[in-house]
């Protein structure tokens, strides 16, 4: 457990072992809320944008495939796999 303090404007310093846990960088957003006597912390995640549909056709040509071409909705769900992958989402 660490410690910090609150400064007369009401700011606290997240400690910098826990901002590189949890991957927060500057201007992250956080909800903040109070459970019992705690100060609770979550980091708002910013929502999946999916690709549109163009944009998937625009880089369709450059996946390389060892076998027969996938379909599109295999298309789609590899991209999506991706996208989740990266935004934890």
């Amino acid at each position: 457990m660490e410690t910090t303090r609150v400064s007369s404007k009401g700011q606290v310093v997240i400690p910098k072992s826990i901002r590189d846990r949890l991957h927060l960088e500057a201007g992250a957003t956080l909800s903040v809320g109070v459970k019992n006597d705690a100060i609770v912390l979550h980091q708002v995640r910013k929502a999946l944008r999916l690709p549109t549909e163009s944009e998937i056709d625009a880089v369709a040509g450059c996946l390389k495939v060892g076998g027969p071409m996938p379909s599109r909705t295999d298309e789609d769900a590899a991209i999506a796999a991706l996208f989740r992958k990266e935004w934890g989402r």
